[in-house]
């Protein structure tokens, strides 16, 4: 009777009992893999390896030439967060060479007096608001030692940081142009021109959107009113 697995006991050998030499196993049932299956394999994962080598290389292109948008994001987030807890306007500032946030101090800011204001940071001789009376500290930076009123006050208020100041400057192949919402038309981010982002103490700001374009893509963004977040983004890679 022929089974699957068959062995064959030598007949010429004396019954001394059963041992694992005397089995023969068919060749069918031995492991391992032939050379065409070998070839076979190898030729599906270079396959794959090829196909999925550009796909990661198009996300890293994608991810290096996305950065000044991320980077607009964290300073528009930092400014809103600033101005909800701190209960007082804050800004973006955006001019040709990248985006400055701060506290807001003028509704007509120039570019010169924004260099100005970077040299100030660099220095650490900074003063945001020209018009401020530098004795006053009871209302933007806590009740001071000696309070102008006889009267009980309530407790001092925590000190505001009123030199917080971060930039971001774009690299040297960014055009860009914004357009807010109460604007007629785009605006190229050129020349002296400076607009100011304003975030209010409740957290809104002004719809913005924004085209930017670099050497490696092409980046069409719109930022909502309640929370700056991107609401719509379009990406062309060249």
């Amino acid at each position: 009777m022929k089974s699957e697995l068959s062995m064959t006991i030598g007949q010429n050998r004396p019954s001394q009992g059963f041992r694992v030499s005397d089995l023969v196993f068919p060749v069918s049932c031995r492991a391992g893999f032939t050379l065409v299956e070998i070839v076979i394999s190898l030729t599906i994962i270079i396959v794959i390896a090829a196909g999925a080598v550009p796909m990661f290389k198009g996300l890293r292109e994608e991810q290096l030439a996305r950065e000044p948008v991320i980077e607009l994001v964290r300073l528009a987030k930092e400014a809103r967060i600033r101005a909800m807890r701190e209960k007082r306007p804050y800004q973006v500032a955006f001019y040709q060479g990248g985006f400055v946030a701060s506290r807001y101090f003028s509704p007509y800011l120039q570019l010169t007096e924004l260099t100005e204001f970077l040299a100030e940071v660099e220095t650490g001789n900074l003063r945001l608001n020209p018009n401020a009376d530098d004795a006053d500290d009871d209302l933007d930076a806590g009740a001071g030692e000696q309070p102008k009123t006889q009267l009980p006050m309530a407790p001092a208020g925590p000190k505001l940081n009123d030199n917080w100041e971060e930039h971001y400057n774009l690299p040297q192949d960014v055009q860009y142009s914004l357009k807010f919402w109460n604007e007629p038309q785009i605006a190229d981010m050129s020349g002296d021109l400076v607009k100011l982002w304003v975030f209010q103490p409740t957290g809104i700001c002004v719809p913005l959107k924004m085209h930017l374009e670099r050497q490696s893509a092409v980046f069409d963004v719109e930022f909502g009113a309640l929370t700056a977040d991107i609401i719509r983004e379009v990406i062309d890679l060249r």
